[in-house]
């Protein structure tokens, strides 16, 4: 399959084909040259592994034309941008620091523009290079500010890392920011194994607005929760209602008129991140012969750092519970709790 489309690529093609391998390869370490010097490093790390693949031993080559891409993705970093994030430099290795730079968005958002809705699914992570962004939720239609960041902050951690819709809402008061989607970053794994973990570490210290949100004395939750003890069984739904035949069963640790959390254990982070946004029906134990079912959708999926491989699962209902009905669930769960 073709990387660049270029003539010098299919050049390079015809002459393996021919037997011309060493003339082949001193055409392709040129074009991975080309290709990194016009900051195409996408291209570029394409055909250093074709190289790989053409002749694996071709150590010198090979390291010269990683050393190539690196300085050319280093020397590519805008100036300010680096002076913004030296802490985050700091703390990655250098081209994992530079891989990141160049598979980030940069866009800018006017003054009043909604960078992402408190309840919103998108999962990126905000980069804020200049200007000033709000943190704020809403509050019987009115609207609480949480915090003001600027340039060096991060937005969008838990949705990141955790996935999760957003529980604050962020507007621009006139912001340059850059965007990591997670999709680009799942293809790293492989040539970058660090950088997720590193990146996440650096990232917990911007959690705080949610601690500043508990000084302030308020619950963004409107609906209240009860703690709840049993087993529940979860079936996934597909786009029209229909069980898929795939389920899961975990324990209970809360419960409102508008939803529920469980905890769940799931072999792998992808398996997890595939929860998200999914349709469900909840199937809560009442009796030993009664069941009460209810259908709703996975808001978040959290992993819990004490127990490996151990998620808390936040769902919320198609529809509000009756009181009546929460009662007789709060109270099968404290049977359960006795037993």
């Amino acid at each position: 399959m073709a990387i660049t489309r270029l003539p010098e690529e299919q050049q390079i093609r015809e002459l393996f084909d021919q037997g011309e391998k060493e003339k082949g390869k001193k055409l392709l370490v040129q074009l991975i040259e080309s290709m990194a010097r016009q900051q195409k490093f996408t291209e570029a790390e394409d055909l250093r592994k074709w190289l790989i693949e053409v002749d694996s031993m071709a150590l010198t080559d090979i390291i010269k034309v990683a050393e190539i891409i690196e300085d050319e993705k280093a020397a590519a970093i805008d100036k300010e941008y680096l002076d913004t994030w030296s802490g985050l430099s700091e703390i990655l290795e250098p081209d994992d620091f530079a891989t990141l730079y160049h598979i980030l968005e940069h866009k800018s958002f006017a003054k009043g523009e909604i960078i992402a809705h408190q309840g919103s699914r998108q999962s990126a992570l905000y980069f804020i290079n200049s200007g000033r962004v709000e943190l704020f939720y809403k509050e019987k239609e009115q609207e609480v500010l949480i915090k003001t960041l600027g340039p060096g902050d991060i937005l969008g951690v838990a949705t990141f890392f955790e996935v999760s819709v957003w529980t604050l809402s962020a507007r621009s008061l006139g912001a340059e920011l850059s965007l990591l989607r997670v999709e680009k970053l799942q293809d790293l794994k492989e040539d970058h194994p660090a950088l997720e973990s590193s990146l996440n570490d650096f990232c917990l210290k911007f959690r705080i607005p949610f601690a500043a949100l508990k000084k302030l004395g308020r619950d963004r939750r409107s609906l209240e929760r009860k703690r709840i003890q049993g087993r529940t069984a979860m079936s996934l739904l597909d786009k029209e209602g229909k069980n898929t035949g795939i389920g899961a069963k975990g324990e209970l640790f809360d419960i409102s008129v508008g939803g529920l959390a469980f905890f769940l254990r799931i072999s792998q982070k992808k398996n997890a991140r595939l929860l998200f946004g999914r349709k469900v029906r909840m199937a809560l134990p009442l009796s030993e012969d009664r069941t009460f079912n209810i259908t709703g959708s996975i808001l978040a999926v959290r992993s819990q750092p004490v127990v490996g491989n151990e998620y808390s699962i936040h769902i919320r209902f198609d529809r509000e519970l009756k009181p009546s009905e929460l009662l007789e669930l709060l109270k099968a769960g404290k049977k359960s709790e006795e037993s």
